[in-house]
C-alpha cells in the first residue's frame, strides 16, 4: 500500500490554531488506515515555520495531501508550491471544503472564477468525502467521491494520530476536546457554504450507542470528561436527542454544542434531554435582530423565536452564546440597531459578532452577479457588494484576531469601514 502523509494546515489568522483538533482529518486518516493504507498526519498547527516543519516530517511518502477550508487555502497553496519545487516526484492531493465548494461553483457555470486555476496545480483534487477514496484509481484533476450514507459504520477517529493534549480548550474549567456525531445540515442559510453540496446538505447521524462508545473511548484513553460537539445543529433529530439522554444521564460528562432556535422552541422536550445529557452550554446562530434580514438570509426564524430559545436555555440553568453577523445583504444602520437592541434585551451569557464574508459554495457567492455600482466591489447579491478574491494569495476570513479584522463587503448604506467600526463598537454591549 502507498504511504500517505496528510497535512493538518495551520490557521495563522486565528488567535490560536491549537484549540480544536481537526476532527475531519482524524476521521479520514483513521478510515484510510482501517482500509490498509499507511496514512499519517503531519500537524502544522502552532508551527512557527510550517514550510520547514513540513519538509522535516515528509519521508518516503508517495502522496502528500492537504485538507483545506477556503481561509486556509493561501497556506495550502504556498506549502504546495514549495513542496513541488523541492520534491516534484511526490503526488499531491487537495481535498476538504474549499475544492468541494469550487467544484460546486463550476457546476453552476461559473467557470471564469479566479479560484479554479490555482486548484489545478495540485495533481489530484478530491470533491466530497474522502473516507472511501481509492488511491489506485485516482485521476489527474477532479475526483468526485460518493456520499457516505451511513457514517455510523465508520471507525472512531484515532486521537493518537495527533498530540491531542497539545490542543487547549476549557469548558467550565475542564479540559475539553471535540466530537462530531453528525454530518450535514438541511437548511439553506444564504451565507453558509455547501448549500448545494451533497455532503454538506445531507444530514447523517451516528446512533446514541455509537456516540457513547466514542465518548467513553475519549474518557478512558485520554481522560476527557468535557466535550465540544462540532455538529451543525444538535437538535435536527429530536428523537435521537431524547434517546441519547437516556444513555448519557449515567455519565459524569459535560458538553457544549450548537442548536437551531426554532426547532428548540418547537420541541421543548429536547431541552430537557440536552440538560439530562450533561450539556452546560448551548449556542445558536441568531445572525440578526432584524426580521427582514432574517428573511433575506433564509434563516427560518424570527427575533422573537430566537429570544424565546435564549430564555429557555438560560432558564434551564445553561450558559448561552448568541452568534451574530453584520454586513448582511441590503443591511442598514437600523437593521444593526435592531441586532444591538436584541442583545441588550435578551442579554445572552455571551455573544459573538462577525462580518459577512462570502465564500465559494454559499448561495451569496455562487449566485452573485457582476456589478459596477461601487469601485472595488465587482460582485453583487441582493444588495451585498463584494469583489472577486483570489484565495491562493489573499486572506479573507469571517473571524480572526482582535484588532486585525478586515471587511471585503459593503451595502448601499454601510461601507466596509463602517462595518469594521461597528463590529469593534459592539464588543462591549453586554458590559453596559
Amino acid at each position: 500500500m502507498e504511504k500517505i502523509a496528510l497535512i493538518n494546515l495551520p490557521s495563522p489568522f486565528l488567535i490560536s490554531d491549537k484549540v480544536f483538533p481537526n476532527s475531519g482529518l482524524l476521521q479520514l486518516t483513521t478510515s484510510l488506515r482501517e482500509r490498509g493504507y499507511n496514512a499519517r498526519i503531519i500537524d502544522l498547527c502552532g508551527s512557527e515555520d510550517p514550510i520547514e516543519d513540513m519538509f522535516d516530517n515528509i519521508h518516503d511518502e508517495t502522496y502528500v495531501g492537504f485538507s483545506s477550508t477556503t481561509p486556509q487555502f493561501m497556506d495550502a497553496y504556498k506549502l504546495h508550491k514549495e513542496l513541488k519545487k523541492k520534491m516534484p516526484e511526490v503526488k499531491t492531493i487537495i481535498g476538504g471544503a474549499h475544492p468541494s465548494a469550487i467544484y460546486s461553483l463550476i457546476n453552476h457555470g461559473k467557470t471564469e472564477d479566479v479560484n479554479i486555476k490555482p486548484l489545478m496545480e495540485f495533481d489530484h483534487i478530491i470533491v466530497g468525502e474522502g473516507d472511501e477514496i481509492d488511491f489506485s484509481n485516482l485521476q489527474i484533476g477532479w475526483n468526485v467521491q460518493k456520499l457516505i450514507k451511513n457514517i455510523n459504520e465508520k471507525p472512531i477517529p484515532d486521537r493518537n494520530l495527533l498530540d491531542i493534549h497539545s490542543y487547549k480548550y476549557s469548558l467550565k474549567g475542564k479540559p475539553t476536546t471535540t466530537i462530531v456525531t453528525q454530518r450535514g445540515c438541511p437548511f439553506r442559510c444564504v451565507f453558509c457554504s455547501g448549500r448545494d453540496i451533497e455532503m454538506y446538505k445531507m444530514p447523517r447521524s451516528k446512533t446514541p450507542e455509537k456516540i457513547l462508545e466514542e465518548l467513553d473511548y475519549l474518557n478512558e484513553n485520554f481522560g476527557f470528561e468535557s466535550f465540544m460537539w462540532y455538529d451543525d445543529e444538535l437538535n435536527v433529530n429530536p428523537k435521537r436527542l431524547i434517546n441519547l439522554s437516556k444513555l448519557l444521564k449515567n455519565r459524569n460528562y459535560q458538553h457544549r454544542g450548537f442548536i437551531c432556535s426554532d426547532l428548540l422552541v418547537k420541541h421543548p422536550e429536547t431541552l430537557e434531554a440536552l440538560v439530562n445529557s450533561g450539556f452546560v452550554e448551548l449556542c445558536s446562530g441568531v445572525e440578526s435582530g432584524s426580521e427582514s434580514i432574517l428573511k433575506i438570509i433564509n434563516k427560518r426564524t424570527t427575533p422573537e423565536i430566537n429570544a424565546k430559545a435564549a430564555d429557555m436555555i438560560m432558564g434551564a440553568g445553561l450558559t448561552y452564546k448568541a452568534f451574530t453577523i453584520i454586513g448582511h445583504p441590503s443591511e442598514t444602520y437600523k437593521d444593526i440597531e435592531k441586532t444591538i437592541n436584541w442583545l441588550k434585551q435578551v442579554r445572552p451569557t455571551n455573544f459573538d459578532v462577525t462580518i459577512m464574508t462570502p465564500y465559494p459554495g454559499s448561495i451569496i457567492y455562487d449566485g452573485s452577479k457582476p456589478s459596477e455600482k461601487y469601485n472595488g466591489y465587482g460582485r453583487e447579491w441582493n444588495g451585498l457588494y463584494f469583489n472577486d478574491v483570489d484565495f491562493s494569495s489573499q486572506r479573507s476570513v469571517a473571524k480572526g484576531k482582535p484588532g486585525e479584522y478586515s471587511c471585503s463587503v459593503r451595502t448601499d448604506e454601510l461601507t466596509s469601514e463602517d462595518l469594521v467600526k461597528i463590529r469593534e463598537d459592539m464588543s462591549g454591549i453586554l458590559k453596559k
